[in-house]
């Protein structure tokens, strides 16, 4: 609670071993103090999302501390079947994304894997993590995407659109973000992913005013470097 919402009191407890004694508890501790600390790593991570101060401090690749909390939350997300454990863990890494250097491969492979994951819930804060890899604010935004479509994301995302409206709605940005910073890259077959996009209720569509227009930057781009039969099929969302 203390952390929650606050960077001073984040930026406190970092400062003070916090992280390591942290991660240290997610190791050994009970489900209930493992589930605590998960919380605690959450809000520190988000105050961490949007100060470039405590992001570059308390996380900084070379940090033992915060290599100690990564490496839990890896563990917890690789590991565990708890959907609020996994939750609080992919929230914390995705706060973490622009942390991430291109080669850091083994942060995107676990992550990737719970977009299969059969509770919605937990398959929507997959894509939603992996969305702070791939968006345009992050520099790296190309090389994790392809990454990502490595891993076999394309498919995974794919069988999501099928989901709950809001793990389709999560797997559609992420979608669109592969789509535009890597649609050249050979495994993504146009007319499958077209059709997919094609295949999102327009009603979905009609609520959400910006996704219109990434869905249409998405087409856009797989067009560029993809062009054939069903280079035409999603005109109706431009």
């Amino acid at each position: 609670m203390l952390a929650k919402g606050s960077v001073s009191n984040s930026k406190r407890i970092t400062e003070t071993k916090g992280l390591l004694c942290l991660a240290r508890l997610v190791e050994i501790g009970e489900p209930e103090l493992q589930f605590n600390c998960l919380m605690t790593i959450k809000e520190i991570t988000f105050a961490a999302e949007s100060n470039a101060d405590l992001r570059r401090g308390a996380f900084k690749t070379n940090s033992p501390a915060a290599k100690s909390v990564v490496d839990q939350l890896l563990r917890v997300i690789k590991g565990s079947s708890s959907p609020k454990l996994l939750v609080a863990a992919l929230q914390s890494i995705g706060s973490l994304a622009r942390t991430f250097p291109a080669r850091e491969t083994r942060v995107i492979g676990p992550l990737v894997n719970h977009l299969n994951n059969r509770s919605q819930e937990v398959a929507a804060e997959a894509a939603i993590a992996l969305a702070k890899f791939t968006c345009e604010e992050n520099f790296l935004c190309e090389a994790h995407s392809k990454t990502m479509i490595e891993f076999n994301a394309i498919p995974a995302l794919m069988k999501l659109l099928r989901g709950s409206e809001r793990a389709q709605l999560r797997a559609l940005i992420l979608l669109c973000h592969l789509a535009v910073n890597a649609g050249n890259h050979e495994a993504l077959e146009p007319a499958r992913v077209l059709t997919a996009l094609e295949g999102v209720d327009r009603m979905v569509l009609a609520q959400y005013p910006e996704l219109r227009e990434m869905v249409a930057k998405a087409v856009y781009h797989i067009n560029l470097y993809h062009r054939g039969p069903h280079s035409q099929r999603l005109t109706f969302v431009i």
